[in-house]
């Protein structure tokens, strides 16, 4: 799984952020989320979605199956989030998952940064070299500018 979530600071006065089994199951919670649109055995699961299912999140989330039923009471109780079950599991939508994470254009890949945001240690450094070349015809020698981008390993610091 790659990628990242956002946890704004003021998630340090969240109303259940005292409460650690709450604060784990909610950072769980936006870590598995769909980060877009998806199918799940025939089934289509929406951005900011998740499949639950008590025993598997008990074993991932190290809080027992009663512990996490009265979490999920006290976030659906909040606003935070919304439940649909079924016989077999249950889909979690976190309700403002946009705010959370933000929305992001349909046409920027997953992979590819936005164009205003800075580079980070995990992208390569690219840097403009300039070349210039001597283009002789029958008439007069023309000098040609080239522009490429060269990957440089320098650190960004």
């Amino acid at each position: 799984m790659n990628g990242w979530i956002k946890i704004h600071r003021k998630f340090s006065s969240w109303e259940w952020a005292d409460e650690p089994k709450m604060v784990s199951l909610f950072i769980h919670l936006l870590i598995e989320a769909s980060h877009q649109d998806a199918r799940w055995k025939g089934r289509e699961i929406k951005r900011g979605q998740v499949i639950f299912g008590r025993l598997k999140w008990a074993e991932k989330t190290g809080i027992s199956e009663q512990g996490l039923r009265t979490c999920l009471k006290k976030l659906k109780s909040t606003g935070e989030i919304d439940i649909k079950s079924t016989s077999k599991y249950s889909i979690v939508t976190i309700l403002n998952y946009d705010e959370y994470q933000g929305r992001r254009d349909n046409d920027q890949p997953a992979d590819q940064p936005a164009t205003n945001q800075q580079l980070t240690i995990n992208q390569p450094h690219r840097k403009k070299v300039k070349k210039v070349k001597k283009v002789k015809n029958k008439e007069n020698t023309v000098s040609v500018v080239e522009s490429t981008y060269q990957r440089t390993d320098d650190a960004l610091f």
